[in-house]
């Protein structure tokens, strides 16, 4: 009995880790491909999202959301992580603004002054004296007050005149590294990880205070919370937390009978979350020498679809995601070439000069 039940338990979270190699490269890749395919199907037209297979498997989510799961889960995992093995606050909030903020920058400008001046059906002038293309960039690069719409931008596109529908995440996922960053000062990311655990859900259960004391429908933001509270929650509990294939096999098993119940729903996001940190260290998955395009494909994916949208006339969700892959994963192999990468290099500040001997 006690073999068999080792057996299901399989290696703990942080034997995975110890063993200096992982996936996350790939399922984050993976993550980004979800939104893509989700979103052909959301741009399509108006009703097309109910005819995402994920949705019409699944009942309760789309392609999409799935997505932005997988990433807000990993997040929450490698973020306390960070801290967690340098709990230093300025090298801290550097490295997480370097990670998001050129990339971001750089897309806002080239949608706005780029994209946006080539499918604008005003005059160039009307266009650039118009404030909206410099509160577009100003307010996406900073991420204080997003802006989803360019003047004479897609107007005629089937579903929404959004230029970059993606940013909605990234003030959510920013503020949750703000949250890490508060509980890291405080002492309670780095002692004993029941500590860690009580914080990071009193922590979790403040921003769910309002939906929780109203009663409200818990909205996909308050989701992705709870979905980056659950990695930060593994994060700590990782010397003993088990991460195997029978526990996942269990809990797609226990959503699946539970379907058409209340428990449905918690079951299949801890289902999903689980399986995320799974596909994340069990799996040998093989490894892309392209590196990191999830971020770029993150950013690049709406504007692209929503061009071939309104230039090719496409409206079928597949046609849609086929055309715009080859055009999206370029611009992230460029933007994580050209931006992303050498910003990284900046997370460390250069060494002061040594002084010479008198």
């Amino acid at each position: 009995m006690s073999a068999l039940l080792a057996r299901l338990r399989g290696r703990s979270l942080a034997a995975w880790m110890a063993d200096g190699r992982d996936n996350m490269v790939v399922v984050r890749l993976v993550a980004a491909l979800a939104v893509l395919f989700g979103h052909s199907y959301a741009l399509a037209g108006l009703g097309m999202a109910e005819a995402d297979p994920v949705r019409r498997l699944l009942g309760q989510t789309y392609s999409h959301f799935i997505g932005v799961m997988m990433f807000f889960t990993l997040s929450g995992l490698l973020i306390t992580l960070a801290w967690q093995r340098r709990p230093n606050l300025p090298y801290f909030l550097r490295s997480r603004a370097l990670r998001i903020l050129p990339a971001l920058f750089v897309c806002a400008v080239a949608s706005a002054l780029l994209l946006g001046a080539a499918m604008t059906t005003l005059p160039a002038a009307a266009y650039f004296g118009s404030t909206q293309p410099w509160r577009y960039v100003a307010g996406n690069a900073s991420l204080l007050d997003l802006q989803w719409t360019l003047p004479g931008v897609f107007a005629s596109n089937p579903t929404t005149d959004y230029v970059n529908g993606s940013l909605w995440t990234l003030p959510v996922e920013s503020g949750l590294y703000l949250a890490v960053a508060a509980l890291g000062l405080a002492g309670l990311l780095t002692r004993r990880a029941w500590i860690a655990s009580v914080a990071i859900v009193l922590a979790a259960a403040l921003w769910l205070r309002v939906p929780l004391l109203s009663g409200e429908q818990v909205s996909i933001e308050t989701a992705l919370i709870v979905f980056f509270a659950f990695g930060a929650w593994c994060c700590v509990n990782r010397a003993w937390l088990p991460l195997s294939t029978p526990i996942l096999l269990i809990l797609a098993a226990a959503a699946w009978l539970a379907f058409g119940t209340p428990l449905y729903q918690p079951l299949l996001a801890l289902g999903i979350a689980y399986g995320t940190l799974w596909l994340a260290y069990v799996p040998r998955l093989p490894q892309g020498r392209w590196g990191d395009l999830s971020y770029g494909t993150y950013l690049w994916g709406f504007p692209v679809q929503q061009t071939l949208i309104a230039v090719a006339g496409l409206r079928d969700p597949l046609s849609i995601f086929a055309a715009c892959l080859a055009p999206t994963l370029i611009l992230a192999w460029l933007s994580w070439r050209l931006v992303e990468q050498p910003a990284l290099r900046y997370k460390y500040p250069p060494r002061s000069a040594p002084v010479a001997a008198s």
